[in-house]
């Protein structure tokens, strides 16, 4: 895009930041072997000192402290972590934070970097039908083999069973079975769920070091809310579908919300209720295109990437305001808190290239170009330097670069203006005397000139139907909408290609059934020149083409020409229920290598 002066973007931000951009880079480790993702890397004041360190939950169930270039300490978690968090429990002035490391059915909160409280999920109420089940099969009041057929029976028939079923259905033989049930005669029927993501949300003021609460989804749609201890539930919500990222602002005695996208690909709003302890999930529900892997908010705008490579920002009341499609799908995206005077906030993104960018609304900032792709990142604040951001890459590296004190991060007139180049006005050609003769012409006949264009049109369109028409209904289109007649509603695709350089060739036949009801016995044919082709089995039959599934037939087709001349053959799908094939294609065939 152009800018004043005829100078690029680049050009400008080169100005604008120097040659190194706002970044200037901390710290490089590349053998850290570092495998967590964004949600299990917080910046925190641990010690109290105003000297922030960085907490790392790895997937090798380890917590790793940074502090400057080295690591502290190390130490074993219980579990697979899937979320970390820091929170305060107490507003006293010297009152340390704990630490939640959300794991299966748990949070695992340490103070001091030592276990000191773990926190169990609500249990699951179990569908009536799978624990009446149960408790005839644990008291003999049915046998295994009449219970597993009951299980079968209540899973088709769309019941929720609960673990043991699930476990229980699994087993293939009568005596595994039995000893499963035997195993748990005795003992109590508790249905578990597991943490899917979770975040914190402060009390009564927002503050670095404000008493806050844990914010946890759940495998089963909820979203609890904890009491500052994290001891108990405080609040929940029911969700339509399984929470995977959640974005919260506001304070809990105050007023707050919590976007939430979901497994479905879409995103909620949950705010609170009319009295305390109460959440309500809004109405406005935004529906996305593909499934979200990242989401922020700032403000009133909600910033979400998705799948198919583009970020898009949404008003909090569910409208689009604007989507930017990205050169590579995101990896992560976070909100940059840059703290001067006065408090800017800038949305981060690490894209699949292993570009990190910045951008201002939906004004690109400025572009950085990792060393790795960036799987994992957090802003905030590291030692005693307030705009700093932790990187992790692809290959366990871990990257700390900080803002320059001196950036200027607000979007420009000349970066986000509209280029020079449109009021320069456009060298318009000078009219020629047959320029001048033509209008003359099309202002005196302008009736009689619409009038023939209108009619022409009508002639292509009904010509281009008749056409239409004739290539579905006979068949010789490799899509058939019709079914032949009488043969029902039907939508089968026919792709054909050509393996080989002769004299024997393969044809690969592809036949999809893209309807709802399954097509039987289709006969399949490949129609040649037998002056030219020859085959053994120049036919075909499929029993059976189910709903949505691609079978694939090979026919061979052996080229009989003395000089290998090559020829159009036909592949034909028929119908037995009506003269009009289901579907045709016409393969061009290339030239034979001679048989020696």
């Amino acid at each position: 895009m152009a800018t004043e002066g005829g100078k690029d973007e680049g050009e400008v931000r080169k100005q604008k930041f120097g040659k190194v951009g706002p970044w200037l880079h901390a710290w490089h480790d590349p053998v850290a072997s570092i495998k967590a993702h964004s949600s299990c890397l917080r910046l925190v004041d641990l010690n109290g000192d105003r000297s922030n360190i960085l907490l790392v939950a790895d997937d090798n169930k380890k917590m790793r402290v940074y502090k400057g270039t080295s690591v502290v300490a190390e130490h074993q978690l219980l579990d697979h972590p899937v979320s970390m968090c820091v929170f305060y429990t107490s507003g006293s002035t010297n009152s340390m934070p704990a630490v939640g490391i959300a794991g299966g059915s748990y949070v695992f909160i340490y103070r001091h970097l030592r276990p000191y409280f773990k926190f169990s999920l609500p249990c699951v109420d179990i569908d009536p039908q799978d624990e009446s089940i149960w408790q005839e099969m644990t008291s003999e009041g049915v046998t295994c083999e009449a219970g597993y057929e009951m299980l079968s029976q209540a899973r088709d028939g769309g019941a929720k069973l609960s673990s043991w079923s699930l476990d229980f259905l699994s087993l293939e033989r009568e005596e595994q079975r039995q000893a499963y049930v035997q195993a748990k005669k005795g003992v109590e029927h508790k249905q578990h769920t597991v943490v899917t993501c979770m975040e914190t949300m402060k009390k009564d003021h927002d503050a670095e070091d404000a008493v806050s609460s844990l914010v946890i989804g759940t495998e089963n749609n909820q979203v609890l809310i904890l009491d500052p201890s994290g001891s108990k539930v405080v609040c929940q919500a029911m969700l339509p579908s399984v929470p995977t990222i959640m974005a919260i602002t506001g304070l809990y005695d105050v007023e707050w919300r919590i976007v939430v996208a979901c497994r479905d690909g879409k995103i909620y709003t949950i705010k609170n209720g009319e009295s305390r302890g109460k959440a309500v999930v809004t109405g406005t529900v935004i529906e996305l295109e593909t499934q979200p892997n990242a989401l922020a908010r700032i403000e009133k705008y909600i910033y979400v990437t998705t799948m198919d490579g583009s970020l898009s920002c949404y008003h909090i009341k569910g409208r689009k305001v604007f989507s930017l499609t990205l050169p590579a799908p995101a990896t992560c995206l976070g909100v940059a808190k840059i703290s001067r005077s006065r408090t800017l906030e800038a949305l981060i993104v690490s894209l699949g290239n292993g570009e990190v960018r910045l951008y201002n609304g939906k004004h690109m900032i400025h572009s950085l170009q990792m060393d790795d792709v960036v799987v994992a990142m957090r802003w905030g604040q590291f030692g005693r330097e307030q705009n700093s951001c932790a990187f992790i890459g692809r290959s366990g590296s871990l990257t700390l670069k900080m803002m320059s004190r001196h950036a200027n991060l607000e979007k420009g007139d000349a970066i986000s203006g509209p280029p020079a180049e449109q009021d320069i006005p456009l060298k318009v050609p000078k009219k020629t005397k047959l320029f001048v003769e033509q209008s003359e012409r099309e202002v005196l006949n302008a009736t009689h000139m619409h009038r023939v264009f209108q009619r022409d049109l009508c002639k292509l369109r009904l010509t281009t139907a008749r056409s239409y028409v004739k290539v579905i209904t006979s068949g010789e289109a490799g899509v058939s909408m019709g079914g032949g007649g009488r043969g029902g509603i039907t939508n089968v695709r026919l792709n054909a290609s050509v393996v080989g350089l002769g004299p024997i060739f393969n044809l690969k036949v592809e036949v999809t059934n893209g309807g709802v009801a399954s097509l039987r016995d289709l006969p399949l044919s490949v129609v040649y020149n037998t002056s030219v082709y020859r085959s053994d089995r120049p036919a075909v039959n499929i029993p059976l083409l189910l709903s949505n599934v691609t079978i694939t037939v090979v026919l061979k087709l052996k080229n009989v020409h003395p000089e290998g001349a090559g020829e159009n053959v036909r592949v034909v799908l028929g119908n037995k229920k009506s003269s009009v094939p289901l579907a045709a294609a016409l393969i061009t065939m290339p030239m034979s290598e001679l048989e020696e």
